[in-house]
């Protein structure tokens, strides 16, 4: 109902921020109905935790979100229709090129293979066959001189035997310690199965899997493998967690992980 998001507005973006622990950046997009900072699970997500929070009824704020959403969406479909569509065109006349050149090069080679004397190719063998039997007799005795040579070395020289001690395999860690209340949105890039939690407490993850990871704020500490980094921004953070390897990165690269969605 308008008259409870009018209510809302009223509270104000810094205590709804101290209460729910929503990035302001996030609040003040709600309240100005711009959207395209969040991804529609996330804003959706967003809206519930207000409604339970404050007791009112924002449907009517779900239902423009999910329209804006369907709307994005179909855009971004029409556009990768037109996309594919023009790289299948260019890959048909790539083939059809390579093709021509490929017929024109095997009636060249067939021309010159049809002219070539054949009498001059059996004199040249029959004259080659002499010296290559002479050549295969020579090396025949220097393969068995060699072979000598190499079981007396044998005979005389000891092998040592190396061995080789396999280095101790700690496994791998991968927490997220929050210092307040946080939204964490995360993919697995396995399946890019879309998951989402709100947390206090310390929350671990299968550090031998790959992740995208979205926090409604950035007042957090991750531990990876016992090596611990402190993060301090009041935004929205996001990071991916590829090969053991943990890195922020912006909307823009999130989206392009995610084959192109922003959540």
């Amino acid at each position: 109902m308008s008259e409870d998001f009018d209510r809302l507005k009223k509270i104000g973006v810094q205590k709804i921020h101290e209460k729910t622990h929503i990035a302001r950046t996030h609040i003040e997009a709600i309240f100005n109905e711009n959207f395209e900072g969040m991804g529609s699970v996330q804003l959706v997500g967003f809206i519930s935790i207000l409604e339970r929070e404050y007791g009112l009824d924002l449907s009517d704020l779900k239902s423009r979100a999910r329209e804006h959403f369907k709307s994005q969406k179909t855009l971004e479909e029409s556009a990768k229709k037109v996309k594919i569509f023009a790289a299948s065109k260019k890959k048909r006349e790539s083939t059809l090129t390579y093709l021509l050149i490929g017929l024109a090069l095997l009636f060249t080679l067939l021309y010159f293979a049809s002219r070539a004397p054949q009498s001059e190719t059996i004199d040249i063998k029959e004259e080659l066959t002499p010296a290559l039997s002479v050549i295969s007799d020579g090396n025949n005795d220097s393969a068995l001189d060699t072979n000598s040579s190499q079981d007396g070395l044998m005979e005389s020289t000891g092998v040592e035997e190396e061995i080789v001690i396999e280095p101790e395999v700690k496994p791998l860690s991968f927490k997220i310690m929050p210092k307040t209340k946080v939204w964490l949105g995360y993919i697995d890039l396995s399946d890019y199965k879309k998951r989402q939690t709100t947390f206090a407490n310390e929350l671990e993850l299968n550090a031998t899997k790959n992740w995208l990871l979205s926090f409604g704020h950035g007042h957090i500490n991750i531990e990876i493998n016992g090596e611990v980094t402190e993060f301090k921004d009041p935004k929205t953070v996001r990071f991916s967690y590829i090969d053991s390897e943990l890195k922020e990165i912006g909307f823009d690269e999130f989206k392009r992980l995610n084959r192109g969605n922003g959540w």
